[in-house]
C-alpha cells in the first residue's frame, strides 16, 4: 500500500487510514504518494569507500586517503596546536573523518618528537576503528598499533574457570601472577600460555607488524599458537606506535600507572599524546571513576566475615569486628539525625561521618586512618588465602575497608557525600562532582586532543575538566548538505512536569502526536524518550496506535533489546523506542535506510538529587552563575545532538528529527532546531520530496 496525501491540510496519513487525522478529511480521492510502498525494502545505500592514495602526502605524511572536506584544516591545526604543547578541544561534524585526521595529525607530531600516541575510546569495540585506520595509513607509512584489553577479556588459561566472567580485575590478577610466577621458577601449576611467549614472540611480532590486527585477531592469533594475548599486548606496548584503550586504562590511578610502566613511559606523561575519542562522554566517565557506594549488604558481608579472624586489635584494644559494627551504627545515625520524613538521601556537609566514628572509641583523625590501614592489610592476607584456596574472591572486609579509605579521603568540595535510605537499608555515596585527579594527570602531559561530534561550548569542556596552559578550541562543519538534514521542534506539547500536572491532556496530546509522526511516513524511525519510566508510562496507546511494526529497549535485558535492534535494522518500516543518553542514541551507526527519522520526547535534563543541586552551587559559584547552564542544559543539548546524528551519516543520507517539546525555543540554535506547528505534514513533506 502506497502512502497517501490529504488534499486539505496536505499531510500525508497512516497507512490504511481512512480519514485524515489532523483535519478529519475523507480518504475519498486522496493523492497518492511518491514514498516507497510498505512492502518494499529501499535499496541499502553503501558509505563510499575514500579513496585511497598511493604515495604519503607531503603536507599529511600519515594521510592514506585523499583530503576532502576541512581534513586539511583539521591535521594542520592539530599538529600546530601540539606541536606548542597546548591542548586541543575540537568539535567535527559527521562525515569529517575524526579517527583518521587525528591519527594523521598526531602520529606526525610524534614521530617527530618520540612521543606514543595514546588513543583512547569508551569501550574495547571502538579500538576497531583505530585499528582500521592505522592498516590504511600502513599502506604509505610504517606503523604499528595496539589494543589494550584486561585479562578479564584476554586471558585464556581461566576463561574456562566457573564465574570467570565476574572475577574482579585484582583477583585476577593474583591468579594470573600466581600462575606466572610457578612458570618463572620452573614450578608445576604455572601457565602453559604464558611459557610459550618468549618462543613465539618473534613470529607474533611478525604478524602483528605486517597485519595490525584488531583486539579479537590478535587474540585468536596469539591462542592459535598457545601463547597468552595478555602478555603479549603488554610486550607489544613498548614498540607500538599507537596504544589504542578505553579511558579507564587512564582514569584509574592504579590502572593508569601498570599502563605507563607496559609503555616504558613510567613517571613520564612527556612522552606520550593523547587523544580522546567521544570527549563529550569523558567528563562523566571521570566522575564516575572517582564515585562510590558503601551498601548495607557490603558492611554486613564484612562484619560476618569477621569470624574468619583469630580476633585481630586494628588500633590498640580495638577488635575488628567491633569497628566494623560501629561504622554501621554510625551509617544508621547519621541517616536517623539527617534524613527527614520521607527523605532518601541527604548531603552531609561535614566531618560529622568521622567524628562519630573517632568519638567511641576516643580516636584522632591520624588514629582513625591508622585502623582503616589495618582493616585494609588484615582483609588483602585474607584474600590472598581464599585464592590459595581456589575460592578466586575478595575478602569481604577488604573490599569494605578499601572503601572507608576512598571515604576518609573524599571530604572536600570535590566530592557530595551523602547518606541514603533504600530498599535494603541506609548506605553511603560518594559522588564526584570535580575530576581533579585526571585533570592534574592531562596537564603533565605536554599535549592532548579532546574531539567529538557534539562538544560545544569548547570553554566549558574545557574548563570543567580543568585544562590549563591556554587550551585552543576548534570547530569544523559537517561535509554532508545541510539540506538533508531538518530538525523541528514543536510548539504545542512538553514534557515538564509541572506544565504536565496542571494540563491533565498533555500526556494523551504527546502520545497522539508521537503516534502520527510514527506512521507518516515509510521509514524506520526511532523514539527516543527521556526515561524508562515515560517509556513505560506511554507504551500501551503507542502499542495499539501505532500501525508499524515496533520494537522496544527492554531496561535490564540486553539479549532481548539486541534482538529487538537486529530486527529493526532488518527492516525498513519500524519504530524502534529507547531511552536518550544510552548505546543506541551514541554508540551505534545506522547507515543509509537503516535509520531516516526521530523522534525526541522531552528534554533529557539530569534527574534532581543532591549531587546535582550540589554540582550546580559549585559551578554557579565558580563559573559567575553559570551552574545551570554547566550542569543541565549543556549536557541535555549534547545528548539530543547525538541522537539527531544517527541521522546523517553519509553523503546520500536524509533524516528529519521531531522534538516533541516548546523549551527547546530557548537553545534550538545549538541544535540546529526551528518551529513547527505542523510537524506530522512538514515531516511527510520533507521525505516526499527525496
Amino acid at each position: 500500500m502506497q502512502g497517501l496525501f490529504c488534499p486539505g491540510c496536505k499531510s500525508l496519513l497512516a497507512p490504511g487510514s481512512k480519514r485524515c487525522l489532523r483535519c478529519g478529511m475523507s480518504a475519498d480521492g486522496l493523492m497518492t504518494s511518491s514514498q516507497s510502498c510498505l512492502g518494499e525494502a529501499p535499496v541499502r545505500k553503501e558509505r563510499p569507500a575514500p579513496k585511497m592514495v598511493d604515495h604519503a602526502n607531503a603536507e599529511a605524511p600519515f594521510m592514506p586517503y585523499e583530503p576532502r572536506g576541512c581534513q586539511m584544516d583539521i591535521i594542520t591545526d592539530i599538529r600546530t596546536f601540539l606541536d606548542e604543547g597546548r591542548h586541543v578541544v575540537i568539535e567535527s561534524g559527521t562525515g569529517t573523518g575524526k579517527t583518521i585526521v587525528s591519527l594523521a595529525a598526531t602520529l606526525e607530531h610524534a614521530s617527530r618528537t618520540g612521543k606514543k600516541v595514546v588513543y583512547l575510546v569508551r569501550t574495547i569495540t571502538q579500538t576497531d576503528a583505530v585499528m582500521k585506520e592505522l592498516r590504511a595509513i600502513s599502506s604509505i607509512k610504517e606503523v604499528s598499533g595496539v589494543p589494550v584489553t584486561g585479562r578479564g577479556k584476554s586471558c585464556p588459561l581461566f576463561r574456562g574457570t566457573d564465574g570467570f566472567e565476574t572475577l574482579p580485575s585484582n583477583i585476577l590478577s593474583m591468579m594470573c601472577e600466581d600462575r606466572r610466577l610457578r612458570s618463572q621458577r620452573g614450578q608445576a601449576g604455572g601457565c602453559r600460555f604464558y611459557d610459550r611467549v618468549e618462543t613465539e614472540m618473534p613470529a607474533i611480532e611478525r604478524f602483528w607488524r605486517s597485519s595490525v590486527p584488531s583486539s579479537d585477531e590478535l587474540d585468536r592469533h596469539c591462542e592459535k599458537l598457545g601463547v597468552c594475548p595478555y602478555e603479549v599486548k603488554k610486550r607489544l606496548m613498548r614498540k607500538a606506535d599507537v596504544v589504542a584503550a578505553p579511558y579507564i586504562q587512564v582514569l584509574d590511578p592504579d590502572i593508569r600507572e601498570s599502563l605507563m610502566a607496559n609503555m616504558d613511559r613510567s613517571d613520564d606523561p612527556s612522552g606520550i599524546v593523547i587523544v580522546v575519542d567521544e570527549a563529550h562522554n569523558f567528563l562523566d566517565a571521570a566522575r564516575d571513576s572517582e564515585s562510590f557506594t558503601i551498601d548495607r549488604q557490603m558492611v554486613d558481608n564484612a562484619i560476618d566475615e569477621c569470624t574468619a579472624f583469630r580476633d585481630p586489635r586494628i588500633w590498640e584494644e580495638v577488635r575488628l569486628e567491633d569497628f566494623l559494627k560501629h561504622f554501621r551504627a554510625c551509617i544508621r545515625a547519621s541517616a536517623n539525625d539527617l534524613l527527614g520524613l520521607n527523605e532518601k538521601s541527604a548531603v552531609i556537609k561535614d566531618d560529622s561521618f568521622e567524628r562519630m566514628m573517632m568519638s567511641r572509641f576516643g580516636m584522632s583523625r591520624t588514629d582513625l586512618e591508622s585502623a582503616v590501614e589495618r582493616t585494609i592489610d588484615l582483609g588483602s592476607a585474607r584474600t590472598e588465602v581464599l585464592v590459595e584456596r581456589g575460592e578466586n574472591r575478595v575478602s569481604p572486609v577488604e573490599e569494605l575497608a578499601v572503601r572507608m579509605r576512598w571515604w576518609l579521603s573524599s571530604g572536600s568540595e570535590r566530592f557530595v557525600r551523602t547518606v541514603n535510605a533504600g530498599e535494603d537499608g541506609e548506605f553511603l555515596s560518594a559522588s564526584c562532582i570535580d575530576p581533579r585527579e585526571i585533570s592534574s594527570f592531562l596537564n603533565k602531559v605536554p599535549g592532548t586532543l579532546h574531539m567529538s561530534g557534539t562538544l560545544q561550548p569548547l570553554d566549558q569542556y574545557a574548563r570543567v575538566l580543568g585544562l590549563g596552559g591556554n587550551p585552543r578550541f576548534r570547530t569544523y562543519p559537517s561535509p554532508f548538505p545541510p539540506g538533508n538534514k531538518m530538525v523541528l521542534y514543536a510548539r504545542d506539547v512538553t514534557t515538564n512536569y509541572n506544565e504536565m500536572r496542571a494540563d491533565p491532556t498533555m500526556q494523551k496530546r504527546i502520545e497522539r502526536r508521537i503516534a502520527e509522526l510514527c506512521d507518516a511516513v515509510d521509514k524506520n524511525t526511532l523514539v527516543f524518550f527521556t526515561s524508562y519510566n515515560m517509556m513505560r508510562t506511554m507504551r500501551p496507546y503507542l502499542e495499539t496506535h501505532i500501525v508499524k511494526p515496533k520494537y522496544w529497549e527492554e531496561s535490564g535485558n540486553q539479549r532481548r533489546t539486541a534482538d529487538n535492534l537486529a530486527r529493526f535494522r532488518e527492516g525498513r518500516n519500524g519504530v524502534f523506542f529507547s531511552v536518550i543518553g544510552g548505546s543506541i542514541a551514541e554508540g551505534i551507526d545506522f547507515p543509509g535506510e537503516e535509520l531516516c527519522f526521530a523522534i525526541i520526547v522531552g528534554i533529557p535534563f539530569p534527574p534532581p538529587s543532591k549531587e546535582m543541586d550540589e554540582m550546580k552551587a559549585l559551578f554557579d559559584q565558580r563559573y559567575n552563575g553559570k551552574g545551570w547552564l554547566y550542569t543541565s542544559q549543556i549536557p541535555a543539548v549534547r545528548k539530543m545532538n547525538q541522537a539527531i546524528g544517527r541521522l546523517i551519516r553519509t553523503e546520500t543520507d536524509r533524516g528529519a528529527a521531531v522534538i516533541l517539546d516548546h523549551r527547546v525555543s530557548r537553545f534550538a540554535s545549538s541544535l540546529g532546531a526551528v518551529p513547527s506547528d505542523d510537524p506530522v505534514g512538514d515531516v511527510a513533506r520533507f521525505f516526499s520530496k527525496g
